[in-house]
């Protein structure tokens, strides 16, 4: 190999060490991992270099073996650096700062040889073919101590990786392959005089074995602290799994979290969340960065709510966040994020949390009604006696009116109350509809001609679901009068349809009296809320959501347009 060809491979190899050392740091301090294989590679780029300086240089005055005493600056420490990276790979975090003690070896090992030409302990005679070469008794306990490290980090790297990834794995069978490298060349260039090897194979080696490290642990599920038996139990969980390093890359995930979010994102190995979640803006990223961090501060479990909504994906999850600890104890080399889809829980207890209001109106109306009517029918009575005692026409009329207006107040008392109580009633049954409807065309008359409101119904088709015929007949009848209300005695039309979709009745109710208010349209439904001032109460609307959810299962919706006018949709499942 002459020197002009072995210098293009000593710059390619060079080239790509710094590219792999660019790519490692660009990481940060994402894991101890990183910032050791950085080390080792850094060694490397110091060796080649001193290399590509001795063929540059070879025709020049300055002797070739000044250029090893640059280039061992990394051959010298790269055995302890491997050593170091196989430890940290093996057990998760950078092994205790005492690890740092074998760097005195070859410390010492280099010092003999910077002044190798007054003792010659390191080389007797020195020459770029190894064959040539006639090395001293400290190059000789440097191979052997080089070579051992090595060899026992190889061992660790091999064990580390099946006890990851299995045996059969990428990951194995590339660090089988780098090891092979350059112990089977080196090991022949010394024993067979005739290969005529340098000293420039060992680097170009190496770096290939670099580049399969790099590739086997970065590349192909460098994180993955699950072993293989461990993977097909939590791929089977019910809840998502996923694993993140310091700077937001996947790890390991389960097959449960990929079709959990796959309407969303297609997650997969390797992918940095956190740039996934700062994109996407689906969730708070740095509410999420947060609870990571409280993690770590608190050393355990912390728990978050979060809310999921994009387009049709509407969804609850409980996320808890928990630091993972190398196995030496020391430091954090991931965090376990365990997301548990609470969306029917949740919703269910929005439903029990509505009934449980229901029946809490329902005591209080009770209560209330009868504190008004033990006055009332005290004033009754009282009226009687001046009834029977008035002297004029004018006496008996202001009584008469006054007795008209207390049963007033006994009527509207007990009709809250039995609508309260109606509404709470579990009776189930098979509802007609059409029939339901029907009837409170002939109970909203008088409502209707009060306000010169027109009630049109399309009924396209009978149609039965199961309930409680009173909860329905409440539920239409407060979202048609709304409807009535709404124009103000104005006059217009409000229009009612029955009609079946997908599985569902529906009943549409639509007026065209100019639409809700903005301000209060996100929370109709949510809370009692009237926009008809001391005319109305805000029940009605809360409770019909309440009831179509809780009683019917089904759904209410609605359309608006300001200055046009509002409909609603009641969907109830059919059996």
């Amino acid at each position: 190999m002459t020197l002009n060809f072995t210098l293009i491979i000593l710059i390619i190899a060079l080239i790509t060490l710094v590219i792999m050392l660019k790519n490692t740091l660009d990481r940060g301090k994402a894991s101890d991992l990183y910032v050791s294989f950085a080390i080792l590679i850094f060694m490397f780029v110091i060796h080649i270099t001193g290399l590509i300086l001795q063929i540059l240089f070879t025709d020049s005055n300055i002797k070739p073996i000044f250029f090893e005493y640059i280039a061992y600056i990394g051959g010298m420490n790269f055995s302890t650096s491997i050593f170091i990276m196989s430890l940290t790979y093996l057990k998760g975090s950078r092994p205790n700062k005492k690890i740092n003690l074998m760097y005195i070896i070859p410390t010492v090992l280099l010092l003999i040889l910077w002044t190798n030409e007054y003792h010659h302990l390191f080389y007797k005679v020195y020459s770029i073919y190894l064959s040539k070469s006639t090395f001293g008794p400290a190059l000789n306990f440097f191979t052997v101590y080089s070579y051992g490290l090595i060899g026992i980090s190889f061992v660790i790297l091999l064990l580390a990786s099946i006890r990851k990834s299995g045996f059969v794995s990428k990951q194995t069978a590339l660090i089988i392959l780098g090891l092979l490298f350059p112990l089977s060349t080196n090991i022949v260039g010394v024993f067979d005089p005739n290969l005529n090897v340098t000293v420039y194979a060992t680097p170009v080696l190496f770096t290939a074995t670099a580049v399969c490290f790099y590739i086997a642990i970065f590349r192909l599920k460098a994180l993955n602290i699950i072993p293989v038996a461990i993977k097909t139990i939590v791929d089977t969980m019910t809840d998502s799994f996923i694993v993140i390093s310091e700077d937001g890359t996947i790890a390991d995930l389960n097959k449960t979290c990929i079709n959990n979010f796959e309407q969303l994102k297609k997650l997969k190995q390797n992918d940095n969340l956190f740039e996934i979640l700062s994109n996407s803006k689906i969730i708070n990223y740095n509410l999420v960065k947060s609870c990571i961090k409280e993690s770590i501060e608190k050393d355990g479990t912390v728990t978050k709510e979060f809310h999921v909504e994009k387009g049709t994906y509407d969804k609850y999850f409980e996320v808890d966040f928990q630091p993972i600890k190398a196995k030496s104890g020391e430091g954090n080399v991931a965090t376990l994020l365990l997301i548990r889809d609470i969306t029917t829980a949740k919703k269910d207890m929005e439903i029990m949390i509505r009934n449980e209001s229901l029946v809490t109106l329902g005591e209080l109306a009770g209560g209330v009604a009868h504190d008004i009517n033990t006055p009332i029918s005290a004033i009754k009575s009282g009226l009687l006696i001046f009834k029977s005692n008035a002297k004029t026409d004018d006496e008996k009329m202001l009584i008469e009116r006054m007795d008209s207006c207390a049963n007033k107040i006994v009527t509207l008392t007990n009709s809250l109350r039995n609508q309260i109580r109606n509404i709470g009633s579990n009776d189930i049954s098979d509802v007609n509809i059409t029939s339901v409807v029907k009837d409170l065309e002939i109970i909203l008359h008088n409502e209707l001609v009060k306000h010169k409101v027109n009630l049109n119904l399309e009924i396209k088709k009978d149609l039965i679901v199961k309930g409680n015929s009173a909860k329905l007949s409440q539920v239409i009848t407060n979202i048609i009068v709304n409807g009535i209300q709404a124009y103000e005695d104005k006059g217009g039309d409000v229009n009612v349809k029955i009609y079946e979709e997908k599985n569902n009745a529906v009943i549409s109710i639509k007026d065209n009296a100019g639409g809700i208010p903005e301000s209060i349209r996100a929370n109709i439904g949510k809370n009692i809320l009237t926009t008809k001032g001391v005319n109305g109460t805000g029940f009605g609307l809360y409770m019909a959501y309440s009831v179509i959810k809780g009683s019917f299962g089904g759904e209410i919706s609605f359309d608006t347009k300001t200055g046009k006018g509002t409909s609603f949709y009641i969907k109830i499942p059919l059996e």
